[in-house]
């Protein structure tokens, strides 16, 4: 013969329901307190493998007529495990760049009248190491004036935008 469970008021429904939340709270908490110790320890890292910047700094003011200079230093980061094989087609291409208006227009590119060696360059970054490169730009003073534009560079094959202000 079967036995029929007894039928359960609304508050043994409420008092499971308040324990099956307690658990599932105390669930979630060590979760997050596991998570948080392996970060915290370094022993999981959030970093992209490869992370490139550029940072473009105006040297001096903006005068009429006169070309407008910019210093770029340019990192590529390495935050893998395994080092990056560097490669581009020659010498000239190790460092591009393009400047755009704040509407996406071209302003200027670099000019194509550097003499390259017309042979491909290779390097290779190591694991958890960083390579700098310093570049003076002279922008056309006939193209730019006091505003904001957007430097896009390709540097050993990887591309990276950032945003200045020309004063």
């Amino acid at each position: 013969m079967s036995r029929v469970p007894p039928s359960r008021g609304p508050n043994d429904v409420a008092d499971t329901a308040g324990r099956n939340m307690m658990r599932i709270g105390l669930v979630a908490m060590a979760v997050v307190g596991v998570v948080t110790f392996f970060i915290a320890t370094g022993r999981v890292e959030l970093e992209e493998p490869l992370v490139i910047t550029a940072t473009p700094v105006q040297v001096g003011t903006w005068v009429a007529g006169a070309p407008v200079k910019l210093d770029v230093e340019v990192k590529i980061a390495n935050n893998s495990n395994e080092g990056l094989a560097l490669e581009v087609a020659s010498q000239c291409d190790i460092f591009r760049w393009i400047v755009l208006d704040a509407e996406s227009e071209f302003v200027q590119s670099q000019a194509g009248g550097d003499a390259c060696i017309d042979l491909p360059v290779s390097g290779f970054l190591d694991p958890k190491h960083s390579l700098t490169g310093a570049y003076a730009l002279e922008l056309d003073p006939k193209r730019v004036t006091p505003g904001d534009y957007r430097l896009l560079v390709r540097y050993w094959g990887y591309e990276v935008r950032r945003s200045f202000t020309i004063e």
